[in-house]
Protein backbone atom coordinates (compact mmCIF):
# COMPACT_ATOMS: atom_id res chain seq x y z
CA UNK A 1 0.00 0.00 0.00
CA UNK A 2 1.71 2.77 -1.27
CA UNK A 3 1.57 6.25 0.98
CA UNK A 4 2.70 9.93 0.87
CA UNK A 5 4.17 11.17 4.37
CA UNK A 6 1.98 14.57 4.76
CA UNK A 7 5.37 16.22 6.13
CA UNK A 8 8.25 15.43 4.22
CA UNK A 9 5.97 14.92 1.12
CA UNK A 10 8.16 11.24 0.11
CA UNK A 11 5.66 8.47 -1.39
CA UNK A 12 6.75 4.75 0.22
CA UNK A 13 4.90 2.06 1.27
CA UNK A 14 2.84 1.64 4.59
CA UNK A 15 5.31 -0.97 5.42
CA UNK A 16 8.52 0.82 4.78
CA UNK A 17 7.17 4.18 7.02
CA UNK A 18 6.30 1.45 9.54
CA UNK A 19 9.37 -0.66 9.65
CA UNK A 20 11.82 3.14 9.63
CA UNK A 21 11.99 3.70 13.21
CA UNK A 22 12.02 7.39 13.27
CA UNK A 23 9.06 6.97 10.47
CA UNK A 24 6.94 5.19 12.92
CA UNK A 25 7.60 7.38 16.42
CA UNK A 26 6.59 10.26 13.56
CA UNK A 27 3.21 8.75 12.40
CA UNK A 28 2.27 7.46 16.37
CA UNK A 29 3.02 11.34 17.79
CA UNK A 30 1.18 12.88 15.28
CA UNK A 31 -1.64 10.36 15.65
CA UNK A 32 -1.86 11.47 19.14
CA UNK A 33 -1.59 15.09 18.79
CA UNK A 34 -5.09 15.44 18.55
CA UNK A 35 -6.57 18.89 17.05
CA UNK A 36 -2.93 19.79 16.42
CA UNK A 37 -2.62 17.07 13.96
CA UNK A 38 -3.42 18.69 10.88
CA UNK A 39 -1.32 22.09 12.21
CA UNK A 40 1.53 20.40 13.08
CA UNK A 41 1.60 18.83 10.07
CA UNK A 42 1.56 21.88 7.75
CA UNK A 43 4.34 23.69 10.27
CA UNK A 44 6.24 20.64 9.71
CA UNK A 45 6.43 21.26 5.83
CA UNK A 46 7.57 24.30 6.56
CA UNK A 47 11.16 23.55 7.28
CA UNK A 48 11.76 20.99 3.98
CA UNK A 49 14.31 22.82 2.22
CA UNK A 50 13.21 23.05 -1.85
CA UNK A 51 15.90 20.58 -2.83
CA UNK A 52 15.46 17.77 -0.97
CA UNK A 53 12.70 15.53 1.39
CA UNK A 54 12.57 16.29 4.76
CA UNK A 55 13.21 13.13 6.80
CA UNK A 56 11.85 11.70 9.06
CA UNK A 57 14.41 12.08 12.24
CA UNK A 58 14.36 15.41 11.44
CA UNK A 59 10.55 15.92 11.41
CA UNK A 60 10.05 13.63 14.21
CA UNK A 61 12.68 15.98 16.02
CA UNK A 62 10.56 19.08 15.11
CA UNK A 63 7.55 17.62 15.99
CA UNK A 64 8.72 16.72 19.54
CA UNK A 65 10.14 20.23 20.25
CA UNK A 66 6.85 21.95 19.23
CA UNK A 67 5.09 19.60 22.10
CA UNK A 68 7.57 20.31 24.20
CA UNK A 69 7.09 23.47 24.56
CA UNK A 70 3.82 23.15 26.52
CA UNK A 71 1.71 25.73 24.93
CA UNK A 72 -2.09 25.55 25.69
CA UNK A 73 -3.51 23.09 22.34
CA UNK A 74 -6.06 26.42 21.93
CA UNK A 75 -3.74 28.65 21.17
CA UNK A 76 -0.64 26.48 19.26
CA UNK A 77 -3.30 25.68 16.89
CA UNK A 78 -4.09 28.74 14.96
CA UNK A 79 0.03 30.33 15.58
CA UNK A 80 1.09 26.29 13.95
CA UNK A 81 -1.53 27.98 11.05
CA UNK A 82 -0.78 31.19 10.56
CA UNK A 83 3.11 30.09 10.72
CA UNK A 84 2.53 27.68 8.19
CA UNK A 85 0.35 31.18 6.16
CA UNK A 86 2.89 32.84 6.20
CA UNK A 87 5.65 30.66 5.08
CA UNK A 88 3.63 29.72 2.30
CA UNK A 89 2.99 33.51 1.09
CA UNK A 90 6.52 34.07 1.26
CA UNK A 91 7.65 30.98 -0.76
CA UNK A 92 5.26 32.19 -3.18
CA UNK A 93 6.48 35.58 -3.69
CA UNK A 94 10.15 33.65 -4.28
CA UNK A 95 11.69 35.05 -0.62
CA UNK A 96 11.37 32.57 1.73
CA UNK A 97 13.73 30.59 3.50
CA UNK A 98 12.87 26.82 5.21
CA UNK A 99 12.80 27.25 8.92
CA UNK A 100 15.54 26.27 11.00
CA UNK A 101 13.69 26.63 14.67
CA UNK A 102 10.65 27.44 16.32
CA UNK A 103 11.23 31.63 16.96
CA UNK A 104 8.88 32.54 14.84
CA UNK A 105 6.48 30.28 16.03
CA UNK A 106 7.10 31.74 19.55
CA UNK A 107 6.54 34.87 18.29
CA UNK A 108 3.26 34.56 16.56
CA UNK A 109 2.11 32.75 20.18
CA UNK A 110 2.87 35.67 21.96
CA UNK A 111 0.81 37.77 19.73
CA UNK A 112 -2.25 35.18 19.55
CA UNK A 113 -5.39 36.70 21.65
CA UNK A 114 -6.70 34.37 23.84
CA UNK A 115 -9.09 32.02 22.47
CA UNK A 116 -12.97 31.64 22.99
CA UNK A 117 -14.09 30.53 26.54
CA UNK A 118 -15.03 26.74 26.24
CA UNK A 119 -18.73 25.80 26.34
CA UNK A 120 -17.78 25.23 30.31
CA UNK A 121 -17.09 28.61 31.17
CA UNK A 122 -20.37 29.53 30.15
CA UNK A 123 -22.33 26.01 31.43
CA UNK A 124 -21.21 25.66 34.81
CA UNK A 125 -24.29 26.67 36.36
CA UNK A 126 -26.06 23.13 34.81
CA UNK A 127 -26.09 20.18 35.68
CA UNK A 128 -26.45 18.64 32.05
CA UNK A 129 -24.45 15.38 30.77
CA UNK A 130 -21.21 15.60 29.31
CA UNK A 131 -22.67 15.85 24.97
CA UNK A 132 -22.27 12.82 23.14
CA UNK A 133 -23.23 11.02 19.76
CA UNK A 134 -24.66 13.88 17.94
CA UNK A 135 -23.98 16.91 19.91
CA UNK A 136 -20.62 15.70 20.20
CA UNK A 137 -20.53 16.04 16.39
CA UNK A 138 -22.02 19.53 16.63
CA UNK A 139 -19.41 20.81 18.92
CA UNK A 140 -17.21 19.54 17.21
CA UNK A 141 -18.28 21.24 13.88
CA UNK A 142 -18.73 24.32 15.72
CA UNK A 143 -14.93 24.41 16.67
CA UNK A 144 -13.78 23.58 13.19
CA UNK A 145 -16.00 26.56 11.89
CA UNK A 146 -14.53 28.99 14.28
CA UNK A 147 -10.89 28.58 12.34
CA UNK A 148 -9.23 31.65 13.70
CA UNK A 149 -11.16 34.33 13.58
CA UNK A 150 -12.60 35.73 16.77
CA UNK A 151 -15.68 36.75 16.06
CA UNK A 152 -16.63 32.98 14.77
CA UNK A 153 -14.90 32.05 18.02
CA UNK A 154 -17.36 33.80 20.29
CA UNK A 155 -20.26 32.74 18.37
CA UNK A 156 -19.52 29.29 17.54
CA UNK A 157 -18.43 29.26 21.60
CA UNK A 158 -21.82 30.83 22.62
CA UNK A 159 -23.64 28.11 20.57
CA UNK A 160 -21.78 25.52 21.51
CA UNK A 161 -23.17 26.46 24.86
CA UNK A 162 -26.55 26.24 23.60
CA UNK A 163 -25.91 22.76 21.87
CA UNK A 164 -24.72 21.17 25.37
CA UNK A 165 -28.00 22.79 27.17
CA UNK A 166 -30.13 20.15 23.97
CA UNK A 167 -33.44 22.76 24.55
CA UNK A 168 -35.97 22.12 21.91
CA UNK A 169 -35.49 23.06 18.49
CA UNK A 170 -31.37 22.42 18.88
CA UNK A 171 -30.35 22.46 15.65
CA UNK A 172 -28.97 18.79 14.24
CA UNK A 173 -25.44 17.93 13.68
CA UNK A 174 -25.42 18.37 9.97
CA UNK A 175 -27.06 22.33 10.13
CA UNK A 176 -25.48 23.45 12.87
CA UNK A 177 -22.91 25.48 10.52
CA UNK A 178 -25.81 26.41 8.91
CA UNK A 179 -27.04 27.91 11.66
CA UNK A 180 -23.61 29.75 12.73
CA UNK A 181 -23.47 31.03 9.68
CA UNK A 182 -26.84 32.94 10.04
CA UNK A 183 -26.26 34.12 13.63
CA UNK A 184 -22.88 35.89 12.28
CA UNK A 185 -24.76 37.80 9.52
CA UNK A 186 -27.36 38.57 12.52
CA UNK A 187 -24.88 39.37 14.88
CA UNK A 188 -22.45 40.89 12.35
CA UNK A 189 -25.36 43.40 11.21
CA UNK A 190 -26.70 44.19 14.40
CA UNK A 191 -23.71 44.77 16.32
CA UNK A 192 -20.83 47.47 15.78
CA UNK A 193 -18.47 44.38 16.05
CA UNK A 194 -15.45 45.52 14.99
CA UNK A 195 -12.19 46.38 17.35
CA UNK A 196 -11.70 42.77 19.03
CA UNK A 197 -10.43 44.36 22.54
CA UNK A 198 -13.27 46.05 23.00
CA UNK A 199 -16.27 43.75 21.04
CA UNK A 200 -14.84 40.66 22.33
CA UNK A 201 -15.69 40.94 25.67
CA UNK A 202 -19.13 42.13 24.71
CA UNK A 203 -20.14 39.33 22.96
CA UNK A 204 -19.11 37.20 25.38
CA UNK A 205 -20.67 39.20 28.51
CA UNK A 206 -24.18 38.85 25.93
CA UNK A 207 -23.96 34.88 25.54
CA UNK A 208 -23.37 34.38 28.96
CA UNK A 209 -26.57 36.60 30.19
CA UNK A 210 -28.90 34.94 27.47
CA UNK A 211 -27.15 31.82 28.82
CA UNK A 212 -28.20 32.25 32.30
CA UNK A 213 -31.95 32.70 31.54
CA UNK A 214 -34.43 30.32 31.72
CA UNK A 215 -34.56 29.31 27.59
CA UNK A 216 -37.62 26.71 26.79
CA UNK A 217 -36.27 26.48 23.36
CA UNK A 218 -33.46 27.14 20.99
CA UNK A 219 -33.23 31.13 20.94
CA UNK A 220 -32.63 33.51 17.65
CA UNK A 221 -30.00 36.22 17.53
CA UNK A 222 -32.51 38.45 18.56
CA UNK A 223 -32.12 37.38 22.01
CA UNK A 224 -28.90 38.71 22.47
CA UNK A 225 -29.60 42.05 22.42
CA UNK A 226 -30.86 42.53 25.88
CA UNK A 227 -27.91 41.54 27.35
CA UNK A 228 -25.73 43.16 24.77
CA UNK A 229 -23.35 45.62 26.67
CA UNK A 230 -22.95 49.37 24.96
CA UNK A 231 -19.43 50.30 23.82
CA UNK A 232 -17.66 52.02 26.07
CA UNK A 233 -17.81 56.08 25.84
CA UNK A 234 -15.00 57.60 23.05
CA UNK A 235 -13.41 60.58 24.23
CA UNK A 236 -13.69 63.21 21.32
CA UNK A 237 -11.01 65.51 20.38
CA UNK A 238 -12.60 69.12 20.36
CA UNK A 239 -10.96 71.08 17.80
CA UNK A 240 -8.46 73.71 17.99
CA UNK A 241 -9.67 77.33 18.90
CA UNK A 242 -9.49 79.37 15.67
CA UNK A 243 -7.14 82.62 15.85
CA UNK A 244 -7.46 85.86 14.43
CA UNK A 245 -4.56 84.97 12.57
CA UNK A 246 -5.84 81.88 11.28
CA UNK A 247 -8.64 83.88 9.99
CA UNK A 248 -6.46 86.31 8.66
CA UNK A 249 -4.36 83.60 6.73
CA UNK A 250 -7.77 82.31 5.46
CA UNK A 251 -9.06 85.81 4.14
CA UNK A 252 -5.53 86.20 2.34
CA UNK A 253 -6.24 82.64 0.56
CA UNK A 254 -9.23 83.51 -0.95
CA UNK A 255 -8.24 86.69 -2.36
CA UNK A 256 -5.10 85.21 -4.31
CA UNK A 257 -7.39 82.67 -5.15
CA UNK A 258 -9.98 85.07 -6.40
CA UNK A 259 -6.99 87.48 -8.36
CA UNK A 260 -5.72 84.11 -10.20
CA UNK A 261 -9.26 83.29 -11.73
CA UNK A 262 -9.59 86.56 -13.01
CA UNK A 263 -6.68 86.34 -14.95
Amino acid sequence: MKLRCPVCHASNSLEAFTADEAGRELLVLLAQSGPLFRPLVGYLGCFRPASRDLSHQRALKLATEVLALGIDPARLAPALEETTAAMRQKRQEGAGKPLSNHNYLKRVVENTTTPAPAVTEYVTQTTQPAPTGKRAQALAALHQWAGTNWLRQEIAAGLQALVALSRPGTPAADTITLTADIWLVAIAGSYQLIIEAIDRPRLHTAFKGLLQTDLKEWPAPAALKPHMPGRPHQQTIDAPARTAEDTQRGIAAAQKIKEMLRK
